[in-house]
């Protein structure tokens, strides 16, 4: 006991930037579980936006000529497929990617239900190699935030070479207000989002302030637990990074990879950017 105490409080240390997590998380078979519920819970803010606001992000791209018929889109990130099936609805070509596979599961048969054609494919989006084949690349609920800034820009080089000229990368991305400091947290469960069993969680958040208005925030999650065989015990650290922008910081990342800014909004569906607002969007042009 004295071991695994020392363990986990030795894992209790502020990080190096954008260390990654001890194992795996979108694609950990139980955790999965909870992140397709998550996902599909429209009153939980954690995975998925509700069914109301990806309808007005659909009508916006619609609006714009970046959906309907025939338009090629990608969905990177795509989970259960609540976007993709929208998009698809309009007669747009949908290929959508993600490494979880029950949400591939869930998003296959609510396709099917509708009798809508999806290509769905389980992989890394970070290792995306298409070249020329989309008209729009489409990424929601900011993972663009969740990447360290060299990934981060080898992604922008690969969505660029996966689209068609003048094809536009949609996304959006958090700001600042959205992860504000907050305290330590800790939760002991019989068996939950993190472990079928009884574990406990110890929860931070770490947030180091940018010179330009932009800031990294880490949530770590040290999660302690009796592990596979029951004995000793184990201690794994999960760490969900964010690097959260400004319209100018955004705009600035953009042009660097070779993007034409078209917009930067509050939303996916085009609400203006305000000062309270927590997140940003883009429509993007390849040149």
């Amino acid at each position: 006991m004295a071991a695994l105490l020392a363990r986990a409080v030795a894992a209790c240390r502020p990080p190096a930037p954008f260390e990654p997590s001890e194992a795996p998380f979108w694609d950990d078979p139980h955790i999965a579980v909870g992140l397709l519920a998550a996902h599909l819970d429209e009153t939980v803010p954690a995975a998925s936006r509700p069914g109301a606001e990806l309808d007005r992000a659909v009508a916006a791209l619609a609006a714009r000529g970046l959906a309907g018929p025939g338009v090629r889109v990608l969905d990177l990130g795509c989970g259960p497929g609540l976007l993709a099936v929208r998009l698809a609805r309009l007669g747009c070509r949908v290929t959508g990617v993600d490494l979880s596979a029950s949400s591939l599961d869930h998003a296959r048969r609510a396709a099917a239900a509708e009798g809508l054609e999806i290509d769905y494919r389980r992989a890394d989006f970070r290792e995306l190699a298409d070249v020329a084949r989309y008209d729009v690349v489409l990424q929601s609920y900011g993972e663009m935030s969740t990447f360290a800034p060299e990934v981060r820009d080898d992604l922008l080089a690969r969505v660029r070479r996966a689209l068609v000229p003048g094809g536009a990368f949609v996304f959006d991305a958090s700001r600042p207000r959205h992860h504000p400091p907050r305290g330590r947290r800790w939760e002991a469960s019989p068996g939950g989002f993190w472990r079928p069993g009884p574990h406990l969680v110890l929860e931070e958040r770490f947030v180091t302030p940018g010179p330009d208005g932009t800031q990294v925030a880490c949530d770590q999650y040290v999660v302690v637990d009796a592990g596979a065989d029951g004995g000793g015990g184990r201690v794994t650290t999960y760490r969900m990074w964010f690097h959260d922008h400004t319209p100018e910081s955004l705009t600035a990342v953009l042009t660097a990879a070779g993007f034409a800014v078209e917009e930067v909004s509050g939303s996916l569906a085009g609400d203006p950017v305000t000062d309270d607002g927590e997140w940003l969007a883009v429509v993007a042009r390849t040149a």
